[in-house]
């Protein structure tokens, strides 16, 4: 018997039992961009704090001549934040980016001027349960791409037959650092957000065979 006949027979084997051959995992995974930051406005109405009201907050704004070095990036937001500003705070899309395939992780450049804050990804979960991923500690200088697990850290199974879940992504969380320099001015920039996905599974009448939705 030759090899592809026996590679064939193993794969259909593989299947029917309920695993899945590792050339078809390394096939279903694809990546697609969530926010480019070229579509949609950003003001300073994304921007919220829980400090009491007349708190300053930072300045934002789309640039194109200060992006990551990425293939393809055209616009990325940028984040100044005065000495006077330099306070918690959350930056929310203008629309939560919803999700209803399976996420592996989240790829995201972000330019940091070394300000040893922290940067984290508000998410909510299919339960509705608003939860912060950590991201990373701005203790760098320049851009840095920054990947967070998703699949680890979220149940994504529909867990009713033919009703899609979803993840919505909302937007970040800044924590600055409690001893920066009093003067110390801090930029931080965002660019093209993208994932690592699959279609997600659904059972049929025999729980033991699963197929692509």
């Amino acid at each position: 018997m030759n090899a592809p006949r026996i590679l064939g027979k193993l794969t259909l084997f593989l299947f029917w039992i309920g695993m899945v051959p590792i050339q078809a995992e390394a096939g279903i995974w694809r990546e697609i961009l969530l926010e480019n930051f070229e579509l949609s406005n950003y003001n300073r109405e994304n921007l919220r704090t829980k400090l009491e009201k007349g708190t300053k907050l930072p300045e934002i704004s789309l640039s194109s001549n200060f992006t990551a070095p990425i293939p393809g990036s055209k616009q990325a937001l940028v984040l100044r934040i005065p000495k006077e500003a330099n306070f918690p705070f959350s930056l929310y899309f203008p629309k939560p980016i919803e999700v209803n395939a399976f996420i592996k992780e989240i790829a995201i450049p972000i330019y940091s001027s070394q300000s040893n804050g922290n940067l984290t990804l508000i998410i909510e979960s299919q339960d509705a349960e608003v939860r912060q991923l950590n991201l990373t500690s701005l203790n760098y200088r320049g851009w840095k791409s920054i990947t967070v697990s998703i699949s680890k850290n979220f149940d994504q199974n529909d867990r009713v037959f033919l009703q899609k879940s979803s993840i919505r992504i909302l937007g970040f969380f800044y924590l600055p650092y409690e001893n920066n320099d009093p003067n110390q001015e801090v930029l931080i920039a965002i660019d093209d957000i993208t994932a690592i996905v699959r279609d997600k599974y659904r059972p049929l009448r025999n729980k033991e065979v699963l197929l692509e939705d």
